[in-house]
């Protein structure tokens, strides 16, 4: 009867301090703004249907890794310019790669805003400090997570031979436009079981403004 008892009282307290922790990030109300480069890659085939606001293919799941490029940023009076965060996506969990140049305070205003964002929240959420390459060329786009993975893209490009193609207001990503892009690679592994092993599928290269009255 002890056992069960301490057992109930445990659970009981989970059960508070997670209500706890959902009610805190519903009550925060702190300002936020973001604005830069979103570097996307996922395992759908060119282009990704998710973006048109239909079912994956050829897969029935959509894995994805992404990199923010934030050129101009702030989380209330805690400025975040010039830093980079990242996310890698697939069965296992969502894991967010926080700038290693950010500060504590960065660390978690950022932080912040990625809860926030409710990126595929019906999966756990893990958060950890990383060094991200991300570069965005005339031709293609580029994202590493250092001791993780990333992905190379070149961007798909249109009738004239010169150009890329480009997406308007496409579904799944908040992106003006979007330049569709063709993985040459995308390789992704973590301790939280995530693996992905992909080419020749879809990437997404775009500048977002994002609030938090208007994010993801």
């Amino acid at each position: 009867m002890m056992k069960h008892t301490a057992r109930v009282t445990i659970l009981v307290f989970l059960a508070i301090v997670a209500g706890h922790a959902a009610t805190t990030a519903q009550q925060d109300k702190t300002h936020w703004e973001l604005k830069g480069n979103l570097s996307e890659a996922c395992s759908c085939q060119v282009p990704c249907t998710c973006n048109f606001r239909s079912h994956p293919s050829p897969h029935d799941f959509c894995w994805t890794i992404f990199s923010l490029d934030i050129v101009k940023g702030h989380y209330g009076k805690v400025k975040l310019n010039g830093l980079h965060l990242a996310a890698a996506h697939a069965d296992k969990a969502v894991v967010w790669y926080i700038d290693e140049r950010a500060t504590s305070k960065q660390f978690e205003a950022l932080k912040a805003i990625a809860e926030r964002l409710h990126y595929h929240s019906d999966l756990p959420s893990f958060f950890k400090g990383a060094r991200i390459t991300q570069m965005v060329t005339a031709t293609g786009n580029e994202v590493e997570i250092e001791g993780h993975g990333g992905f190379k893209a070149d961007y798909v490009m249109g009738g004239d031979g010169k150009n890329p193609i480009v997406v308007e207001n496409i579904t799944a990503w908040n992106l003006p436009r979007s330049i569709k892009g063709r993985t040459k690679y995308l390789r992704y592994s973590d301790s939280h079981g995530n693996n992905l092993d992909f080419n020749n599928t879809n990437s997404n290269e775009g500048k977002f403004d994002w609030t938090d009255k208007h994010g993801l």
